[in-house]
Parts: structure tokens; C-alpha cells; sequence
């Protein structure tokens, strides 16, 4: 088979965890027997190398590039891995793809087209789970945008948000608002009718679908693994390192701030926080280190950052957006490095308290510094992490399952 994995970026030149996991199935691919090219958007060091044994090719022109490159190539399979929207990826590509390639793939590393905010925070202060109520989604983006405040009791500016919503909603602007959400959710109606199969990694966004209404047997859920070795638990190195880690792009969805802030509240002396990760927002970094003085390790690829990992006590995920599944996670619990994450969703599907990591409160550096403390004052007194229970699979079937769709 011809397979084409198209995304917006690809390794080296970014190093994200959708980037990385799409060189790892490029790699399992290729080891099948498979022939695979995988086609990138955004400006790179070069616009066509080859990686690892990967033909990697920029689409210079976008849209119109990609069109010639599938007329030009007879790829069987094209598997889009990103969802960019109006000026990148999105529906109109995979009709494209499905004119030229027998099989149109499309992987959910994001929750795409579902919360049009993209935080399933109600108001921006409580857990949510619906998106297709067009009027509630209308509602919650103007309360978020007027900035309704989490509250235990009666909060005067909520009261008059609640007061005055009602009013903003018969405005043109805000029936403007719904026809975009409802447009949102049409994208992924869409997306569903001109794909083979739609691949779910997560347990949780598969629920998610399921209430609000999206049952297609096209939404398919694959097992999610990263590596192809099994955890050992006999070699666990339970020895207290005095130090933790933070992996992602510096910008706001990712949290650091709060660990920052938390930084300074923990109780535990003589702890050291290394980050790993590309400057995605240079003002906000900057207000990060002024915020807490860090150890700033820069980017690595993905196989030196592994043989970081087991140096660490604990990695520190504080997400303030919806992670699929991380593979930072994955590949943590691989490494037998126990996550303290946000209870941001995809972080409560994959941590399981107490056994493989901790869960904090949602945005709260306060409740972030409390757990920190808590989670080294186990571990120094004979706390170890179990991950034995994590697999559903072995990696043996995971593997085949996975190939499966592209042998068909």
C-alpha cells in the first residue's frame, strides 16, 4: 500500500507529540511492508528531506499543492492527522483525498470540531459535556467572554452577566455566533460522511461522541501505544531525585504558569524543575521565569528525552485545555515516571490516583502545590508507581490491530 500522512508539521523541525506519533506509526508502516510519505504545510528547515528512512515533502502551496501531489503520486491511503481549519486542514482536503485514494483516515489527537471553545469549561468554570445544544454553546461563550467568575455563593458580576445574556443573545452578533457553531459541528457531521474511518485513542472523547449523538460505526477506537517494549516493573527506580519535569509547548494551554506559581507555594524544600519544550509564546515564557526561575533544557528529540525521563521523580502535565491522551503520559508510564496532571480532560482517563500519577484541581496552582507536596512525601517514605494495570492490550495485539486498518 501507498500511504500518505498529511499534518501541518512534522519532526524535526517540531517535536510536539502529534508530530512524534506520526513518525512512530510512519516507522511501523514502513516496518510492514508499506509505502509511506508523510506531507507537511508549514515552513520547515527544508522543504522536502527525508527522516529516519521517511520521505517527508512540503505542501509549498497548501491546498493546491496538496491537489497536485495526489494527482501526481497514486497513493492508496491518505491519513490526515490534523484538523486546522479554515486556512489549513480541514473538510474540504479529505474530500479532496477521497476523488484520488481508496481509504480517507482521519486521527483524533485533538478533540476537533466538537467544543467550540475548546476547553469544555462551562462558563470557563466547570466541567462540560455537551456540544451539540447550539443555544447553551451560544450562551457559555458570551458568559466566557464577559468573564464569569467561579463562585461557592451569590457573585454580583454573575448575576448581572445572567441578567443581561439573555438580552446579548436576540443580538445580530450573537445569532452570528450560533451560525458559526453550527457550522463547527457540521464539520465534524461532515468529516464523519467523507472518511473511511475516523480513529479515537481515548476512552473518554469516545463517550463524549457517543452523548452527543455521534455514534458512527466510522468512529473507530484504536489502542494507543508509543513504543513498541512493555513496562518493567522490576527495574523501577524508586530512589527520590529531588526533581521534576515539564514537557510541552510554552504557551498559556499548557499550563506552566500554574506550575510556576505553584512553585512557589510547595512546602517541600530543595526541589528543581526542569522544562523541556519550544518557546511557542515568547512574552509568556518570560512571564513564567518571572514568575519562578526554572532549569530551561530548550528541545530534544524524542529518543534522548526518554532517557531523561527515568531521572525525574514526577513529570508535571497542568493542561488547562483538553489533552486526547498525551503521549508525553504514555510515554512517561513507559519510562516508570509516575504524572501529576490537571483534571483537564484525557488526564482523568489516563491517571489513575495513587497508582500512576496524581490529579489536581482544574486551573488551581494553589491545589497544584499541595498535591506536588504530597505526591514526594509519599514517594520519599516507600511510595512506588504501579503500571502493570495500564495495558488493555499487549503491545503485540495493540500493534496488529493498528496495522490492521491499512492492510484491509
Amino acid at each position: 500500500m501507498k500511504i500518505l500522512l498529511v499534518l501541518e508539521n512534522y519532526v524535526p523541525t517540531k517535536n510536539g507529540g502529534m508530530e512524534n506519533y506520526t513518525h512512530w506509526l510512519a516507522k511501523i508502516l514502513q516496518g510492514n511492508g508499506h509505502d509511506v510519505t508523510a506531507a507537511y504545510l508549514n515552513v520547515g528547515e527544508s522543504d522536502n528531506y527525508n527522516y529516519e528512512g521517511i520521505a517527508v515533502t512540503r505542501l509549498v502551496n497548501r491546498f493546491n499543492g496538496f491537489q497536485e501531489f495526489l494527482k501526481n503520486n497514486k497513493f492508496d491511503i491518505c491519513h490526515f492527522h490534523e484538523y486546522s481549519g479554515e486556512d489549513g486542514i480541514n473538510t474540504k482536503w479529505f474530500k479532496e483525498a477521497a476523488k484520488y485514494c481508496s481509504k480517507v483516515f482521519f486521527t483524533f489527537h485533538l478533540p476537533y470540531l466538537t467544543c467550540y471553545k475548546g476547553d469544555f469549561r462551562y462558563n470557563n468554570v466547570e466541567d462540560c459535556n455537551t456540544f451539540n445544544s447550539h443555544e447553551r454553546c451560544v450562551k457559555c461563550v458570551i458568559a466566557s467572554r464577559l468573564g464569569y467568575k467561579k463562585s461557592t455563593g451569590f457573585n454580583l458580576y454573575n448575576s448581572v452577566i445572567n441578567k443581561f445574556s439573555p438580552l446579548l443573545e436576540k443580538t445580530s452578533k450573537a445569532q452570528g455566533l450560533k451560525e458559526k457553531v453550527v457550522a463547527f459541528n457540521n464539520n465534524l457531521e461532515e468529516a464523519i460522511e467523507t472518511c473511511t474511518s475516523l480513529f479515537i485513542y481515548a476512552d473518554w472523547f469516545q463517550t463524549l461522541l457517543r452523548n452527543n449523538g455521534y455514534d458512527s460505526k466510522k468512529l473507530v477506537k484504536i489502542p494507543y501505544i508509543t513504543k513498541t517494549t512493555t513496562i518493567d516493573q522490576t527495574k523501577l527506580d524508586a530512589t527520590v531525585k529531588n526533581k521534576i519535569l515539564f514537557v510541552g509547548r510554552i504557551e498559556p494551554q499548557k499550563g506552566l504558569h500554574l506550575l510556576c506559581k505553584a512553585m512557589n507555594k510547595i512546602n517541600t524544600k530543595n526541589i528543581a524543575l526542569d522544562v523541556y519544550g519550544n518557546i511557542a509564546d515568547k512574552s509568556y515564557f518570560d512571564g513564567c521565569v518571572a514568575d519562578y526561575k526554572f532549569n530551561f533544557l530548550g528541545t530534544t528529540n524524542r529518543l534522548e528525552l526518554l532517557k531523561q525521563l527515568p531521572l525525574y521523580d514526577f513529570l508535571i502535565l497542568p493542561s488547562v485545555f483538553p489533552e486526547m491522551y498525551s503521549m508525553i503520559v504514555k510515554d512517561s508510564f513507559y519510562e516508570g515516571l509516575p504524572v501529576i496532571a490537571s483534571a483537564s480532560k484525557g488526564n482523568r482517563n489516563a491517571i489513575v490516583e495513587e497508582k500512576n500519577g496524581f490529579i489536581f484541581e482544574y486551573d488551581n496552582y494553589e491545589d497544584l502545590a499541595k498535591v506536588i507536596d504530597k505526591a514526594i512525601s509519599l514517594k520519599q517514605n516507600g511510595w512506588q508507581p504501579d503500571f502493570n494495570f495500564a495495558a488493555e492490550l499487549s503491545t503485540e495485539a495493540a500493534l496488529k490491530e493498528i496495522i490492521s486498518h491499512y492492510n484491509n
